[in-house]
């Protein structure tokens, strides 16, 4: 998945959603909610921050983005 849009696209999807996972291209999982959507400040590469429920931060690029999953929440 290194289409530049279809990610965004998906991530903007998914920025309400309290359970997000992404899964990159050397097999790591890094579940929870969106913290920062980053795409276009200049001299950044494009990167999604997810805050896992323990309050970790992990930054991801876009170009290590293998899958991008949208777990619903079990009360909605």
């Amino acid at each position: 998945m290194n289409d530049f849009f279809t990610i965004m696209e998906k991530l903007q999807e998914m920025l309400d959603s309290d359970d997000v996972e992404v899964v990159t291209n050397d097999g790591k999982s890094v579940r929870g909610r969106i913290d920062n959507l980053r795409s276009t400040q200049p001299f950044s590469k494009p990167a999604v921050k997810i805050r896992a429920l323990d309050g970790k931060i992990t930054k991801v690029l876009f170009s290590d983005i293998k899958e991008l999953i949208g777990h619903k929440n079990s009360d909605e």
